[in-house]
C-alpha cells in the first residue's frame, strides 16, 4: 500500500518538530525523483513502533479520503548515510532502521494552519472528517501551536500521526464511542478545528459511510504495509487495528460523542 522509494540525496535536516526528519531526494519505483520528508526510527520516541503507527495512520487516512501527502517507505542504505553532510542527522541515520517513513513534500505555496484561521463553509465537511479521524485514533498532535496541517486556499494537507493509537498508555482511557470518550479533545487548543466547528451545520453521513465501508480484509492490509524489518512492532500495530475495527463497529457512538463535543 506504500510505495518504496530509495534515498539518493540529502537536502537538509528539519529542525522543527519532535522527530526532526530530513528532506531527502528519492527515486520512486517508476524511476522518478521525489522530494520526501523522511522520519527515521532514532528520531521517534518509540522507534520503529512510532513509524508503524505512521504507516497505519496513513493507510487509514487514505481510505477515509483525507488529504494526506503521499506516503512512502524509504530505503536508506548505510552507504547513503555515510555521505550525509549533517553530523547530527548522519548519526541519527546510523542508529536507525534502514527503512524510514516518508511523506511527499507539499508545494511551497502551502502554509501552516494558524491559530485563529476560520473554516469557510466549503471546508467544513473535510475539517469535520479530519476532526473525527484524530478524535478516534487519539491523535494529540494537531493542536494549537503544533497544527501538523498545511493549507493553500481551501486545500488542506495533514501529517504526523506517530503519537496516535497510544490508548494503552492512557490511564482511565475511555473508547471514543463511549460517553465521555472525547472529553480529552474537548478543551481549548486541543485541536485546530475544535472551535471553528462548534455550532456549525455538519453532515455526518459521509463520515459514517467512510468508516462503515472499512472491511476487515482492508484493515488487515494495513498490517501488511508495515515493513517486516521493523521488528517488535506487532503489539503497536495490533492495538491500532483493534481501535480502528472498534470505531468502525461503533461509529454511531463515535459520532454521538462528536455531536456532543461540537454542540
Amino acid at each position: 500500500m506504500l510505495e518504496l522509494a530509495i534515498a539518493t540525496e540529502f537536502v537538509r535536516p528539519v529542525l522543527s518538530g519532535r522527530t526532526e526528519p530530513g528532506l531527502l531526494i528519492c527515486e520512486d519505483q517508476a524511476g522518478e525523483s521525489v522530494d520526501l520528508f523522511c522520519k527515521v526510527s532514532a528520531g521517534c520516541d518509540q522507534g520503529v513502533s512510532s513509524l508503524a503507527r505512521e504507516v497505519v495512520g496513513a493507510c487509514l487516512a487514505a481510505d477515509l479520503r483525507l488529504p494526506i501527502p503521499r506516503p512512502y517507505r524509504v530505503e536508506i542504505s548505510r552507504d547513503f548515510a555515510a555521505v550525509v553532510t549533517d553530523d547530527r542527522f548522519r548519526t541519527k541515520l546510523n542508529n536507525s532502521s534502514e527503512i524510514g517513513f516518508g511523506s511527499l513534500k507539499v508545494p511551497n505555496q502551502f502554509a501552516a494552519w494558524a491559530k485563529g484561521n476560520t473554516i469557510p463553509d466549503i471546508m467544513v465537511p473535510e475539517a469535520a472528517a479530519i476532526f473525527m479521524f484524530d478524535a478516534i485514533i487519539q491523535n494529540p498532535d494537531r493542536r494549537d501551536g503544533n497544527p501538523n496541517c498545511m493549507v493553500r486556499g481551501t486545500d488542506l494537507r495533514i501529517f504526523d500521526h506517530e503519537l496516535a493509537f497510544n490508548a494503552g498508555l492512557i490511564i482511565g482511557w475511555v473508547p471514543p464511542w463511549n460517553p465521555g470518550g472525547l472529553n480529552w479533545i474537548d478543551r481549548p487548543g486541543a485541536h485546530i478545528f475544535l472551535q471553528g466547528l462548534k455550532g456549525r451545520a455538519i453532515d455526518y453521513k459521509p463520515i459514517k459511510d467512510c468508516w462503515s465501508s472499512l472491511s476487515d480484509e482492508r484493515i488487515l492490509e494495513y498490517r501488511d504495509a508495515v515493513p517486516n524489518v521493523w521488528a517488535g512492532v506487532g503489539p503497536a500495530v495490533d492495538a491500532a487495528l483493534q481501535l480502528i475495527r472498534g470505531a468502525r463497529d461503533n461509529i454511531d457512538g463515535c459520532l454521538n460523542e462528536m455531536r456532543r463535543v461540537l454542540a
